[in-house]
């Protein structure tokens, strides 16, 4: 008896996505790698402080250090983020690469640029979902990356303030102990 192949049922890409992530995800945590999410129980974000005020040298210092605190512990959260997101990206290349090569093999010997191939290759019906989610992953990332920079700046800015006063405290103690001899 003869078994007969069974038939391909269509699977959306997008509800596959994440099997590469928790692969990964699970091995390294079996190793002790401790991830920075919220859902973990690690971060306790203050999002009432992930609001940047209109001036930060009227902070009270207890402020300051709630806002650099916040700033800090989202930094830690959008690594991990980045980190998941770029699990997705190579997942989502993978996906692509194996939708398009049937038919990338078919154009290889043609006489098209690679520029031609790939315009064909992703605009096929076999391959556009693919394609498609391989960008939207690549340009989430990039959002990521772009807001990570942003909260690096806020907390410079945060540090140097705080660092400024730090400054004018020991400036003023000089000052006061120059004055009382």
């Amino acid at each position: 008896m003869k078994l007969k192949p069974k038939p391909k049922e269509k699977v959306n890409p997008r509800h596959v996505l994440t099997r590469y992530q928790e692969r990964m995800e699970a091995s390294i945590t079996k190793q002790g790698v401790i991830l920075f999410d919220t859902d973990s129980g690690c971060l306790n974000i203050n999002s009432n402080y992930l609001i940047l005020p209109m001036s930060v040298v009227e902070l009270v210092s207890f402020e300051l250090g709630e806002y650099l605190n916040a700033f800090t512990q989202q930094k830690m959260y959008m690594r991990t983020l980045m980190g998941r997101l770029e699990l997705l990206v190579e997942e989502a290349r993978r996906d692509y690469h194996e939708a398009s090569d049937p038919i990338y093999r078919r154009y290889s010997n043609s006489k098209m640029s690679e520029t031609a191939k790939d315009r064909l290759i992703n605009s096929d019906k076999e391959v556009k979902e693919y394609y498609e989610i391989y960008q939207d992953v690549k340009n989430q990332l990039k959002i990521v990356q772009y807001s990570l920079e942003n909260i690096e700046d806020a907390i410079f800015m945060l540090s140097r303030e705080v660092t400024r006063r730090d400054t004018d405290m020991n400036e003023e103690n000089r000052l006061y102990n120059v004055a009382k001899k």
